[in-house]
């Protein structure tokens, strides 16, 4: 789109229309891999218990239903669905208000940054090409910082499907689960999942204690628990009943 460009001002101009296209791909593709990871939470945390899944579209009571040919197992199992409230938990997780200035912020900046590099182009003689390459830098730069803040969402969407799985597979047993956090030791991770990690008991605890620990510890570090166990950006945590 930019490399057709012949002068700076219609360059310029395209900046809005490329801005608009950038998030809303953006937006496409992160959304997918949400999805994509919740669903495979959801689907191995039904794998451990050798719980069958029934994916179904459109709610319970679609005619839509289609059962995982990887989960169906041999023997009589217990069934779970994954189905309408597990659809809106997705659309929740994909448009938090955490993704929304995520997009917000990338487009002030990125607008801001190319805005200078064509006024600094001009200042400086410098040819459509070498400009539109300056500018293609700068959005290569900005994606991959947002895509790493993605990662954090994609994780706890993975998080967030298991937990749903567990849930489910409770209410069908009758008897609740124990939980833990699986924290990645080394020289990244923070203090807050340091203590965490010595914290919680090697038999786990019931989900609400879990939740109650972590803000806690959270809180002791200056950080906030969203959801069911994100403390903070780029956290590498998973979360899994202890059997």
């Amino acid at each position: 789109m930019l490399r057709a460009s012949t002068t700076f001002s219609e360059l310029s101009d395209k900046l809005p229309l490329l801005l608009i296209a950038l998030t809303k791909d953006l937006k496409t593709i992160v959304g997918e891999e949400i999805g994509d990871a919740y669903r495979h939470g959801f689907k191995s945390a039904a794998e451990e218990g050798k719980v069958n899944v029934t994916m179904k579209k459109g709610g319970v009571n679609s005619p839509e239903n289609k059962e995982s040919d990887k989960l169906v197992f041999k023997e009589a199992r217990m069934r779970i669905d994954f189905d309408q409230a597990d659809e809106d938990a997705i659309r929740v997780i994909s448009s938090n208000e955490v993704q929304n200035k995520t997009y917000t912020e990338l487009n002030s900046i990125l607008s801001t940054k190319l805005n200078q590099i064509i006024t600094q182009s001009i200042t400086e003689g410098r040819s459509i090409n070498a400009t539109v390459g300056e500018m293609q830098k700068v959005v290569n730069t900005e994606v991959y910082k947002l895509r790493r803040i993605a990662r954090t969402e994609i994780i706890n969407a993975g998080n967030e499907g298991r937990l749903a799985s567990y849930k489910k597979q409770e209410a069908r047993r009758k008897k609740p689960f124990k939980y833990t956090l699986i924290v990645t030791n080394n020289s990244r991770t923070c203090q807050a999942h340091r203590e965490l990690a010595r914290r919680i008991p090697a038999t786990g605890l019931l989900m609400d204690d879990l939740i109650q620990l972590q803000q806690s510890v959270g809180s002791s570090y200056g950080l906030t628990l969203r959801g069911n166990s994100v403390l903070h950006p780029n956290q590498r945590t998973t979360l899994i009943r202890v059997i």
